[in-house]
């Protein structure tokens, strides 16, 4: 048995996919193995994948039919043999010691959710790394209430920052939510933080996420992230202590608001009529509210709110209309 399994879902990432594969390969740790998902990739991705499981008897090649990465991760879940489960994304790449430092902290902190830095790498300004909470210089462990903060610094998104105890996940029967678009690993994160009693950050970047200029290689273009979005928010919820709710409410509100601009996006190929039937159904849902409701004057207006609570999306676009006139 592996003391960890690295779960990397592949799709048409051939261009990125030797550059991550060989830095797994060149990992300081040396007791794992890498489940490479083959999410049904058109390019040479697959045949990538097997000349580098030909080679290295750790990486081993899982075939199938194009189901998203949600069900990619969940086929993973089902054949990992490791003791602990990271995860990688096929066009980033990792340092030599993202797996050590990460297992080394699993060991010495069991009941905390350990995760180190990482930095975006971007073909024109190279490695960018987000904020960190102030005063964290070191690695420490840091209380559950802090979620919120690490969540608006961007520390609490991503997977593959991550290590998990494969033994929590299948006692608890963790899964991905293979039906969403977006945030199916935030939502991971949250259902495992119940079981955890706080975080161990390592104030080390060992995780490279690639921003290659393109769409994201694991989804594409989606107008009805409100959906999504109201599971993340629910997921989320359940984790902000009380003195940032406000913070929280604010955020949420926010982002909820954003996806009225996805619905009525260019790409959405959706009739008038339909847009707006989706736009109203969001108003009218009691999450929306909920976030209408308890959102600060800094994000929402108080006239802004009073329209919001009628829940009718077609006032709402007249009041925006009102506003634009000079």
């Amino acid at each position: 048995m592996p003391a960890v399994t690295v779960i990397v879902p592949v799709y048409n990432t051939e261009r990125f996919l030797p550059r991550c594969l060989d830095s797994l390969k060149k990992q300081t740790f040396k007791d794992f193995e890498v489940l490479l998902l083959d999410d049904g990739s058109t390019d040479n991705s697959g045949i990538i994948c097997r000349a580098y499981a030909a080679h290295d008897s750790r990486m081993r090649l899982i075939t199938l039919e194009h189901g998203g990465v949600g069900a990619a991760r969940n086929r993973g879940l089902d054949e990992a043999e490791g003791r602990f489960v990271m995860f990688c994304d096929s066009d980033d790449y990792v340092a030599p010691g993202w797996m050590e430092a990460l297992y080394m902290a699993a060991l010495e902190h069991p009941m905390s959710l350990c995760n180190c830095e990482y930095a975006m790498a971007t073909p024109s300004k190279g490695t960018v790394k987000p904020k960190l909470l102030p005063g964290l210089t070191k690695s420490q462990t840091i209380e559950k209430r802090a979620f919120f903060p690490l969540l608006y610094c961007g520390q609490m998104m991503h997977l593959w920052t991550r290590i998990f105890s494969a033994e929590v996940i299948r006692e608890h029967g963790l899964r991905f939510r293979e039906l969403l678009t977006e945030g199916e690993d935030m939502i991971f994160i949250c259902d495992y933080l119940h079981f955890c009693e706080s975080f161990y950050f390592i104030h080390q970047c060992l995780y490279f996420w690639a921003n290659n200029g393109t769409e994201t290689i694991t989804r594409g273009f989606s107008a009805h992230y409100f959906d999504d979005m109201k599971q993340i928010y629910l997921a989320r919820r359940e984790h902000v202590a009380a003195e940032h709710m406000q913070d929280f409410y604010d955020y949420s509100f926010v982002r909820f608001m954003r996806c009225t601009e996805f619905v009525w996006d260019e790409r959405n190929k959706e009739s008038d009529s339909e847009k707006t039937r989706y736009c109203q159904r969001m108003f009218s849902d009691e999450v929306f509210q909920e976030t209408a409701e308890h959102a600060s004057a800094k994000v929402c207006l108080p006239e802004e709110k009073a329209v919001l609570k009628a829940k009718r999306f077609e006032l709402y676009r007249e009041y925006n209309e009102k506003k634009r006139r000079p």
